[in-house]
């Protein structure tokens, strides 16, 4: 049961992420990608103030310092760098674009701590490049954002490999406060220097800085680490790429965006990417798991 409920928290992670996108979209509209990360991380951190209050088991504040910093350092690199490139790329490409995380984790779990992978990662990643080229067009002539995109999906990836590491004995909610108050006062400094006039324009953007720092940031990311505990970062990152998907609903619900049919080929390439990326091939859960689910019994 347990590995079971880390799986549908991982899932309701996806779907409030996925619909994340289009207010982000519409945010980046109004105010540059620093200011509108300071409002989203602190408001995500404020949202947790009252939870933290009356959730302490487990807490071990040195440890959580410790590891919220990195944390917070790595979704603040991601989510900026994917900010910035939702001004010229629609959400729901955006969100394609962004799952290659799912195959970078992975690779990067082996590079950094040696986890097993195997081949299909290979032909994870030709269907992966392959559905990129679709994506912007049949052309290797990527803009900048998609070049940015991919990078965010880089720091996320090593997001997802280091909240296995560091969630296992830790307070899930005040390493969830911590990441996003480094992110944000990191956010913010930047925003001071380097866009102080966008700070007076943030009404226009408050729903979307309500959505993304209430629910993508306050809930979604303590839903990731909570659901992390009890799954490994490959099927995690399996579960959360359907943000992907969700996030072509939500461009097209509420932006109105659509694609073309090569560039709806080229997701559904990305997709079964990611999905043979993961694949086990013993079909059997981690160790972790196992004992988890004997302890259940």
């Amino acid at each position: 049961m347990r590995y079971l409920r880390g799986e549908i928290v991982l899932f309701i992670t996806a779907m409030i992420w996925g619909f994340a996108f289009a207010f982000q979209s519409s945010g980046a509209d109004y105010v540059g990608a620093f200011t509108f990360n300071a409002f989203r991380f602190l408001l995500g951190a404020i949202s947790l103030l009252p939870v933290m209050r009356f959730n302490r088991s487990g807490l071990d504040m040195r440890k959580c310092l410790k590891s919220g910093v990195i944390l917070g350092s790595m979704i603040f690199m991601g989510s900026t760098l994917q900010q910035i490139a939702l001004i010229d790329t629609p959400s729901g490409k955006a969100g394609f674009i962004s799952s290659l995380y799912m195959i970078f984790t992975p690779i990067l779990g082996y590079i950094i701590f040696k986890t097993h992978t195997d081949k299909k990662v290979v032909l994870a990643l030709i269907l992966g490049v392959c559905g990129m080229y679709l994506i912007n067009g049949a052309s290797f002539e990527f803009e900048l954002s998609d070049i940015l995109l991919v990078i965010s999906s880089l720091f996320f990836a090593l997001h997802i490999i280091f909240v296995d590491k560091f969630a296992k004995d830790v307070n899930s909610v005040a390493l969830s406060l911590i990441q996003y108050v480094t992110a944000g006062i990191i956010a913010l400094v930047l925003s001071l220097i380097f866009e102080s006039g966008d700070i007076m324009k943030i009404a226009p953007a408050i729903p979307a800085v309500l959505y993304t720092g209430i629910l993508s940031t306050g809930v979604a990311y303590t839903l990731q680490i909570v659901g992390q505990k009890k799954t490994e970062p490959a099927i995690a990152s399996l579960i959360l790429s359907l943000e992907s998907v969700v996030s072509v609903f939500g461009g097209f619900i509420l932006l109105g965006e659509t694609l073309s049919l090569v560039e709806i080929f080229g997701c559904i390439l990305m997709f079964i990417g990611v999905l043979i990326a993961q694949r086990r091939n013993d079909g059997q859960r981690p160790k972790r798991v196992k004992r988890d689910l004997e302890q259940d019994r």
